[in-house]
């Protein structure tokens, strides 16, 4: 069902020709999936994401892109976070219905009365340097930056890589394909 309607979502994608902030620089090994993408008047925002969503104990950095400020959720750094946590704690039990996630609006998540670490980082964003502040928590760390009309947030399982740099490109088939990797893999009957 997941890749029937991803044909769709796919289709309809590559009308809008959207440029969203990806990441510059990975690790090869990271899988790249296209993770979510939001609809409003247009499409208003989407998420790419590194890594490995359910294997908890695994990196995962999700990139956010809001093209439409007014139509987005766009939670503080540390409700971010916050969300991550709980979704990751759904994710460890084998539980995805209510998990909701770092850029997902419900459930509602309480941000815990905590001290989080606040960094100043030097990112790239589209070959220039800048200063972003980093805010962190355990193992987990987020960030945003405005370009242009966009907003990028980005939130880390497992902390950034040391060489940060976002880019916004036009060819999402490299998520496309993750995306279906990804599903498939959950469609493999489990070893005995």
């Amino acid at each position: 069902m997941a890749l029937a309607v991803s044909r769709f979502r796919f289709a309809q994608l590559r009308r809008a020709q959207p440029h969203p902030y990806a990441l510059a620089e990975i690790a090869s090994a990271l899988p790249r999936i296209l993770w979510s993408e939001s609809w409003g008047p247009g499409l208003t925002g989407m998420v790419l994401a590194y890594g490995y969503p359910h294997a908890v104990f695994r990196p995962l950095i999700e990139v956010a892109t809001c093209f439409a400020e007014r139509h987005c959720f766009l939670p503080s750094l540390e409700e971010a976070i916050a969300r991550a946590e709980h979704r990751d704690a759904f994710y460890a039990t084998s539980e995805w219905v209510d998990s909701g996630g770092p850029f997902d609006p419900m459930p509602g998540i309480p941000v815990p009365a905590r001290e989080f670490g606040r960094d100043e980082r030097t990112v790239g964003v589209d070959g220039e340097e800048r200063a972003t502040t980093v805010v962190s928590y355990g193992d987990y760390a987020a960030l945003r930056f405005r370009q242009g009309s966009a907003v990028v947030t980005a939130v880390a399982r497992l902390g950034f890589p040391d060489v940060l740099s976002f880019q916004a490109i036009d060819d999402l088939e490299p998520y496309f394909a993750g995306y279906k990797r990804f599903v498939l893999g959950w469609l493999k009957p489990s070893a005995p």
